[in-house]
């Protein structure tokens, strides 16, 4: 095996591992779960956490069914099935960032039903340009950070902070360099070295996609190139059939995707300020609002400087903020003339209908 088809398979086997199994993989590393693209990875890696995002399994164990209704998203359920089955006793709490309603009802009711796993969140200003936006988000971050220090015992200082926003930001850089070349990895390559910056300490992480990226092979050529549109894909089954049906993932509009990791941190001054005004700059999922910085506009950016023939939306169902996003997302690449294609994601994806769509659109854009 190749050390470059050896750190794939390795990065690969991430997604798959319970997270009970994590403190084994990764000793001496204390894991928090997260779910969503406005936490402060930072703060809690100062603190002394490594954060580590609460993927949406296929299995369900119907814990969850006594606190939720059928109609929430799987995405939040399953966090909370995983909870309540025992899957993640070896976190040492969750955080959420208010994201949707979903995940408010879910952090609302975290403490009651899963009281052994502390829980921490921060609350998210939805106009992000609003004048008390910097100063709601600075006093919600500065609450985090008491919180933080009376859990741990241990004051985080600016210094911690600044050195974890350091590491974080080199991440940042390698991840960008990923995407730049993203034509020239299988689309689940690209998926789990992607997934694995949210599964594994930034400290083994980074080493290990500086050496992908200094072996990726050249880029592929006559395939059909593709735009993706979602939350985040827990599940690599969309990126499979892409890569079955000959074609390949060149860009992406996900939460925790490229406008995840577009900008850096400033690593000067206040850090905590810092942390603010990056969380405002990023381009907003469909829970936020910003009217210099338009979803539409940038996917259609996205398009032309990736030369995409066609976009991809990969909703889950029942999530209402991305129903609403396609709305808008639609009719901006209709007025542009983009072939789009839209798939519902549910908690045990339909493989086979969704192979024959995506061969199908694929067909159709490469006419």
């Amino acid at each position: 095996m190749s050390p470059y088809d050896a750190i794939l398979n390795d990065l690969q086997t991430l997604g798959e591992m319970p997270l009970r199994r994590w403190r084994e993989r990764f000793p001496g590393f204390r894991p928090l779960g997260f779910m969503n693209a406005y936490l402060p990875e930072e703060l809690f890696h100062a603190a002394g956490f490594t954060p580590v995002l609460l993927l949406h399994r296929r299995e369900d164990r119907g814990q969850a069914k006594a606190h939720l209704p059928g109609f929430t998203c799987w995405v939040a359920r399953s966090a909370l099935d995983q909870a309540l089955a025992g899957e993640l006793e070896g976190l040492a709490g969750v955080a959420f960032a208010q994201s949707c309603d979903a995940v408010q009802a879910l952090a609302d009711l975290w403490p009651r039903a899963v009281p052994q796993l502390p829980a921490f969140y921060v609350a998210m200003p939805h106009h992000l340009a609003a004048p008390a936006a910097r100063s709601y988000l600075l006093a919600e971050l500065q609450r985090l950070r008491w919180r933080l220090e009376e859990m741990t015992g241990q004051a985080i200082g600016d210094e911690a902070l600044q050195a974890s926003i350091a590491l974080y930001n080199r991440t940042r850089a390698l991840l960008g360099r990923l995407h730049e070349l993203a034509d020239r990895l299988p689309p689940p390559a690209l998926h789990a070295a992607r997934q694995a910056a949210f599964l594994m300490p930034k400290e083994l992480y980074y080493p290990l996609l500086a050496q992908l990226l200094e072996q990726l092979p050249p880029s592929g050529t006559g395939s059909p190139r593709l735009v993706v549109v979602g939350s985040e894909l827990a599940d690599p089954s969309l990126y499979q059939v892409i890569a079955e049906a000959g074609g390949r993932v060149v860009g992406d509009l996900l939460d925790l995707g490229q406008r995840h990791f577009a900008l850096p941190v400033d690593e000067t001054g206040d850090p905590l300020q810092a942390l603010a005004d990056h969380a405002l700059a990023l381009l907003p999922t469909p829970t936020k609002y910003h009217p210099q910085r338009r979803r539409d506009a940038h996917l259609l950016e996205t398009v032309r400087t990736r030369q995409a023939d066609g976009v991809i939306f990969a909703r889950q169902k029942f999530c209402e903020p991305h129903g609403f996003d396609y709305v808008m997302l639609k009719a901006a690449l209709d007025r542009a003339g983009v072939p789009h294609l839209l798939i519902e994601l549910e908690q045990t994806p339909h493989v086979g209908q969704m192979r024959t769509r995506i061969e199908a659109f694929l067909e159709m854009i490469g006419a």
